[in-house]
């Protein structure tokens, strides 16, 4: 009855059969399909490196063609679920430009859904309302070294249709990667999605996960920048026996006989128990006196460097044992028989 050619391919690749079908169709029926998932990373080109940093998933061309037969409203919105596991995520279409029989899911979506590439994922287009308020907590403490959170989440949320609640999904900012936890989504119904499409969203934040750990090594970090200051940083302490090990030791002793006092090691030199102590001890100095942190020495031609003279300590004119010639002939001459004929004081 029919000839051979009645379903062959033609009219860019649709069979005649597929053109019977569609006239039968129930404009009211959703759409429904199953499709193998990859991770975006797998496609073809770079389109894959914005896909992966938002909410939005690549259908094939056939998903184009059967969604505008039926009456599905826009902007289209869709339910994936991973049957095996149990699992349900929402989202939205960026292309349809993927293989036949493929979807490309960004790659946190495939971990929510417990997805492995290659399984089998069912989509079904849905209506979802618009959200008004949103609560999410980041998952890494980096989060907030962002400056300004307002405009990097907007520019974010761009990029995706919908958000679950307990889905972690992930934003590229400034070169590194944040995965940001949804909380808590209004107007909450059993599904717990919202639309984030042409929406004014408030936005609230919980504290980061670690945030008390980062906290807390914050202040040892602190602590130990300021334990022993620069006499812990410098090893004074190490100096100090150094140079008191390498100077020579012994009793002295004066000329009239006394002893000498030894000087007792003041309490600035005292600095055994500063590593121990968790903040600074006070260096109290005598008046006139100096702490650098190291051994201080004076620079060359400087008036500290100036050796200071003795004081003499025996005063007066040195005299000599043997007299000069001079002073013998001033005295007197010498008699023949070789005594000198000096004056004799005679008594009267």
């Amino acid at each position: 009855m029919f000839g051979g050619g009645f379903f062959s391919e033609d009219y860019n690749g649709l069979s005649m059969m597929s053109h019977l079908r569609s006239a039968f169709e129930d404009p009211n029926q959703k759409f429904d399909a199953h499709y193998r998932c990859y991770p975006a990373g797998m496609m073809p080109g770079e389109k894959g490196i914005n896909v992966n940093y938002g909410g939005k998933v690549i259908l094939p061309p056939s998903a184009l063609e059967k969604l505008s037969r039926l009456n599905v409203s826009y902007p289209m919105l869709f339910e994936f679920e991973n049957a095996a596991a149990e699992k349900k995520t929402h989202g939205g279409v960026l292309e349809f430009i993927a293989e036949e029989g493929r979807v490309y899911f960004p790659y946190w979506m495939m971990s929510t859904l417990d997805l492995e590439p290659g399984d089998i994922v069912h989509v079904v287009n849905t209506d979802i309302s618009q959200g008004s308020f949103v609560r999410l907590q980041p998952q890494s403490v980096n989060f907030l070294d962002i400056s300004d959170h307002r405009a990097v989440l907007e520019s974010a949320l761009r990029n995706f249709s919908t958000l679950t609640r307990n889905d972690i999904f992930e934003i590229l900012y400034n070169g590194e990667i944040f995965r940001i936890k949804v909380i808590d989504v209004q107007p909450d119904d059993s599904r717990g999605v919202v639309s984030v499409i042409e929406t004014d969203l408030v936005v609230d934040f919980e504290t980061p996960v670690g945030y008390e750990e980062h906290l807390q090594e914050k202040e040892k970090e602190r602590v130990a920048s300021i334990k022993g200051t620069m006499v812990n940083r410098i090893k004074y302490n190490d100096l100090v026996k150094q140079g008191q090990a390498s100077t020579m030791k012994g009793t002295g002793s004066k000329l009239n006989g006394k002893q000498i006092e030894e000087k007792e090691p003041s309490e600035v030199d005292n600095l055994s128990n500063l590593e121990e102590q968790e903040c600074p001890a006070p260096l109290n100095l005598p008046i006139g006196v100096y702490f650098f942190g190291y051994p201080y020495k004076p620079p060359v031609g400087s008036e500290e460097n100036v050796p200071e003279k003795q004081p003499h300590t025996f005063h007066g004119a040195g005299n000599s044992l043997r007299s000069s010639r001079n002073a013998e002939k001033g005295q007197g001459k010498k008699s023949t028989s070789g005594l000198k004929n000096n004056p004799i004081n005679v008594d009267i």
